[in-house]
Parts: C-alpha cells; structure tokens; sequence
C-alpha cells in the first residue's frame, strides 16, 4: 500500500480517499455476506426459479408447480425425501419423473387429481396420510401450476393439521392462485370435514402409492 502522505498529483489516494475505499470494501463484503443470507432464506421460504409458486408451508410440507429436472435437485439438496405428484394419467409421464425423483434418493408417489373436477375422498386422505407421516417428511407436492389441486391439499392439510377454519384456508389457496374457474375443488374445500375423509381410507389408499397411482 502507497504511503496515505503522497500528494495527489502522484496519482495515489489521499488519506481520507484511502479511508473511504477501506469502507467501501468492508461494506461490500457485508452486502455480499447479507444477499446470500437473503437467497438462502428465499430458497427456504418460498421462492425458487426451478420450481414456479414454490412456497414452505411447514417444517414438513412443501408446495409448488411442476419442477424443472434442477428443481429436483434444488428439492434433494434440500431434504426433501418425498415428492407426491397430483398430475393426472396423461398429462405428463409418470414414469419420466419417477426415474428423476428416485435417482436423485427421493420417494416418489403418484396420486393423479383430475383438474375442474371433484376430489375423490380417499384421494385426499392418501394426500394427509403422507403429510402426517414424519418417516415420509418434508414432503413436496405438486400439480402443474401449483395453484389448484396442489392448493386443494394444502387448504385440506390446513384444516386438519392447524385446526384453520375453512373459509381461512380457502382464501390463503385463492392468494396462492387457485383459479376462479375452479369451482367444485373451492366447493370441496368448504365443505371438508377431517374426521369423514379419514374416514375414507387413507391408510389403505396410502398403502398402495409407492410410484403407483391412486385412482
């Protein structure tokens, strides 16, 4: 380093310039410091390029849209141990993402949801089982968009597990994009009651979803 003392029309910085380049110095390295303390937190919260709506709901559910191949990875790295696809038959290959989910060391279930359409009760319950499960946990689910049957579940999960009321988790789907036109999973929604979907079967309909579908 040139002695603070040298005039300026050496070309070196004055004393005071020098101070201020050491500020400027360690403040950046404190901005670098907090934006990766930031995109960490993002990533656990709810905010991930690789998978769209991406959102934690707890310390054992997590949700959002269909991931890309390194949303997949972003979920290994991240803990995940399994992923329940509620896509339904023919909308996209099953078997393409089981071999993805499962390469990676990640369960993979599919539970196939018809979109527009009523949820079938046995089907939710399969849903609940996995997410009450703590051997099974965190657990990321998903649809397409991440929004309507994905937000279904999740609504459910709400008012079974944090005891929300219906209108409650209804509206906290709506904010996380559950379409209008989606009226009979909004229908569900506000008329689920815990103790008669249980009632359906989770347990057996649980049983037969390792990389199978629940119909």
């Amino acid at each position: 380093m040139h002695p603070w003392w040298l005039p300026d029309e050496y070309g070196y910085p004055t004393g005071s310039e020098m101070q201020s380049l050491q500020f400027l110095r360690r403040h950046a390295a404190i901005f670098c410091l907090t934006a990766s303390l930031t995109a960490a937190s993002a990533w656990a919260g709810s905010q991930n390029e690789n998978i769209a709506n991406f959102q934690k709901v707890d310390e054992h559910v997590y949700r959002g849209a269909q991931p890309t191949d390194s949303g997949f990875r972003d979920l290994a790295q991240l803990g995940i141990k399994t992923v329940v696809d509620l896509r339904d038959i023919g909308e996209h290959s099953q078997a393409d993402e089981q071999k993805v989910v499962t390469d990676l060391g990640m369960r993979y279930v599919s539970i196939p949801m018809h979109g527009m359409s009523t949820p079938k009760d046995d089907q939710v319950a399969a849903v609940e089982a996995l997410f009450n499960d703590t051997a099974s946990g965190p657990v990321f689910v998903h649809c397409k968009r991440g929004a309507d049957r994905t937000g279904m579940v999740i609504a459910v999960y709400r008012i079974s597990h944090d005891q929300w009321d219906n209108k409650k988790a209804l509206s906290e789907a709506k904010s996380n994009g559950m379409s209008f036109f989606e009226r009979a999973i909004q229908h569900y929604v506000m008329d689920y009651r815990p103790a008669v979907t249980l009632a359906a079967g989770g347990d057996s309909a649980l049983r037969s979803t390792d990389t199978r579908a629940v119909r």
